[in-house]
């Protein structure tokens, strides 16, 4: 009895077994059983969100009688920039009105003329300061009008500017804008006084370098979608500084540090290889975009160009051990030389800026430290002419000068030089407590292949301003705007520390300076960190007018932006077989899940017991009910971040569960060992 007993319990045993790994075989803990418990993936176009917010304002408008003594007045319409506000009200016929923002004194006081374009004056009002009251004037044929507009204090999270020097009647015009590197700063228009006049509120919107002021009036930016982080952006915004976008490029290479508006209206950008993952390198293909279509048009891979071997000493690395895709170059410029037809780009990690011919590639010259080079590419190296001659090291945003000899063989270029290591190698490195960082003018005459360098301004200042990274120099007809934007520091000194600033565990400052060609200081302004954030960084400071007519005549909901160019997307996968069992402690954190038409756009960071690594790997798993499964490997990132694109035409309609298997490394090794796991998340997708 006992024996048959055990015989019936091993048997029960063996069927509980084998019908446990029957269901796993067949899917059936993953198996999808009540979509309707499930959050579908919300629908969201920002060209759409914005042309229906201006039919908003209208519907709001049209229930009342506005004049200009008692206008219709909303803040911030796009939910963009808080310091800016639009005011509506009708006349007897289209008209001239004159716009004052009274400031704290006359220099600070902006005053420009808005032309309406019907009977329906919509008066753009910029430079408002923020949590006060702010008196604004409008005047239109003599007659002048008073009125009032209170706005909220700045963020505390907002990085605190301070005033060090101002002599306004020596800058030159308009206003300073501060453009953030981290999602977590905000690029700022800051007045002469040091007063915070706007500012861009959306982490994901216009934040990420660079900013560019285009020949329109208009601004261009990197979007608010990423292909990789920190900063490859798969989209860019054509705005204005009310927050409304006129265009939306999307660019499947991605851009990141630079774009520069040609002669012809195209974009100059720097980007990757368009299949960055496949190719193994980033950040080293310039790309040409065409302004009507918004596609890409031409490509130049410096792979193909220079030495992608040459490693000079430098502390950009993020020391991955086996790391997928290599930064060897990290090109953080590119700029178009009209005179001689040539496109030049800045390479910190290189110290190299590099001239090449805009239709054949062939290099006309390298402006660089001679160290390291090959034969072949020493051929092209500039050589040093004059007394006091320097290097620059790691530099950033070379600029092209007007002509200042009525040499045809010159060419003369500003930038940043950081000064990080000044040296190839490690042994010869001068340590961030004994650094400087500078902007110097260089000519090159490209005929004689010589450099000569004529001004600089920083070294005088010695390592209280050394920025190991980031940061600009701005010619403004004579003087120079100076951003000494990544300024790395430890207990208050100077440090070399790139990847924990950018991970924020030690502090980033910065400082903007305006010498004039003396080097006599007009306008001089620190940021530091707020409480609690790490980052008070300037990538670059520009100087540009508060408001350009062209950028405002439009009406609402009369023009809906325009999406241009071609989306990437991440495609279907075979490398790994979905799971058929929920298992391990991954989870996600999701900071983006929309979809957008027949786009699923995916943004997100896997976490280990709620914990981040460095390292992951994220695929996305659509299953419906009917068992068809479809896999996408999402791009990977640092901090354990992902990020997709996904066509969902792809897929075939119906409804699906969206889960995620993925792997988190256990140290700085991309082939190191791995915690995997395989989880369900929220939401479903209807297709």
């Amino acid at each position: 009895m006992k024996k048959k007993r055990i015989i019936i319990i091993v048997a029960a045993a063996a069927i509980v077994v084998i019908a446990g790994f029957a269901a796993i075989r067949l899917g059936a803990f993953v198996h999808p059983y009540s979509m309707a418990a499930l959050t579908e993936i919300p629908e969201y176009d920002i060209l759409d969100h914005q042309f229906t917010r201006e039919q908003e304002i209208l519907a709001d408008y049209q229930q009342d009688n506005y004049t200009i003594d008692d206008p219709y007045i909303i803040i911030d319409p796009y939910g963009f920039n808080p310091l800016c506000a639009l005011i509506l009200f009708e006349t007897a016929q289209p008209c001239n009105v004159e716009v004052t923002v009274q400031g704290d004194d006359e220099y600070s006081t902006f005053s420009y003329v808005h032309n309406t374009v019907s009977t329906r004056a919509e008066i753009p009002i910029l430079g408002l300061y923020a949590g006060r009251e702010n008196a604004i004037t409008l005047s239109v044929d003599g007659d002048s009008f008073e009125h009032t507009i209170s706005t909220e204090p700045l963020p505390v999270t907002m990085q605190q500017y301070t005033l060090v020097k101002s002599q306004p009647e020596m800058m030159a015009p308009g206003i300073t804008l501060f453009i953030a590197f981290f999602d977590h700063s905000y690029s700022a228009l800051v007045d002469c006084n040091g007063q915070v006049r706007g500012f861009i509120m959306s982490p994901r919107m216009a934040q990420w370098m660079p900013l560019l002021l285009l020949k329109n009036g208009n601004m261009l930016a990197a979007g608010d979608e990423y292909k990789q982080t920190p900063y490859n952006m798969a989209s860019m915004f054509e705005y204005n500084w009310l927050g409304k976008i006129f265009k939306e490029y999307e660019i499947p290479h991605a851009v990141h540090h630079g774009i520069y508006e040609m002669p012809n209206g195209n974009l100059l950008a720097t980007a990757n290889h368009r299949d960055m993952f496949e190719s193994g390198t980033r950040e080293d293909v310039a790309i040409i975009i065409d302004r009507q279509s918004g596609n890409v048009i031409k490509e130049y891979d410096y792979r193909e160009i220079v030495d992608e071997t040459r490693s000079p000493y430098h502390h950009f690395d993020p020391n991955i051990i086996n790391a997928p895709n290599h930064d060897w170059m990290h090109m953080n410029a590119v700029i178009y030389d009209e005179e001689n037809n040539a496109v030049i780009v800045s390479s910190p990690t290189q110290s190299m800026v590099i001239s090449v011919d805009a239709d054949t590639s062939e290099i006309n010259w390298i402006l660089g430290p001679h160290d390291g080079y090959n034969e072949e590419l020493s051929k092209h190296l500039l050589a040093p002419t004059g007394d006091g001659f320097e290097w620059h090291w790691c530099q950033h945003s070379p600029t092209l000068l007007p002509d200042m000899d009525n040499d045809p063989d010159t060419l003369d270029i500003l930038l940043f030089d950081n000064g990080q290591t000044r040296s190839f190698t490690e042994a010869g490195s001068v340590p961030a407590h004994e650094n400087y960082s500078q902007a110097m003018h260089y000519r090159i005459n490209h005929k004689e292949k010589t450099v000569e360098l004529l001004w600089q301004y920083g070294k005088e200042r010695g390592p209280a301003d050394y920025a190991a990274f980031l940061g600009s120099a701005e010619y403004l007809s004579g003087n120079v705007l100076i951003s000494f934007g990544g300024q790395l520091r430890a207990d208050d000194k100077p440090v070399d520390e790139i990847i924990s600033g950018v991970f924020g565990n030690v502090a980033t400052r910065s400082r903007v300076v305006e010498v004039t060609a003396g080097g006599e200081v007009v306008f001089e302004v620190s940021a530091h960190e707020a409480a609690g954030v790490a980052s008070a960084e300037t990538y670059q400071a520009k100087r540009i007018p508060l408001y350009v007519p062209e950028s405002f005549q439009y009406r609402l909901a009369e023009t809906r932006g325009q999406r241009l160019g071609t989306s990437y997307h991440v495609s279907q996968t075979d490398e790994i077989s979905p799971p058929n069992l929920y298992v391990g402690q991954l989870t996600a954190e999701f900071l983006d899940v929309h979809r957008e038409g027949d786009r699923l756009i995916i943004d997100g960071t896997l976490l280990y017991k709620g914990e981040r690594r460095l390292l992951g790997r994220a695929f996305l798993i659509f299953r419906d009910k009917k068992g068809h499964v479809y896999t996408y490997a999402a791009n990977s990132s640092i901090n354990g971040r992902f990020m997709a694109s996904i066509d969902l035409n792809e897929i075939p309609p119906g409804e699906y569960q969206l889960s995620i298997a993925g792997a988190l490394a256990r140290s700085n090794d991309a082939q190191g060992d791995r915690d995997q796991g395989y989880f369900k998340t929220e939401y479903r997708v209807t297709v």
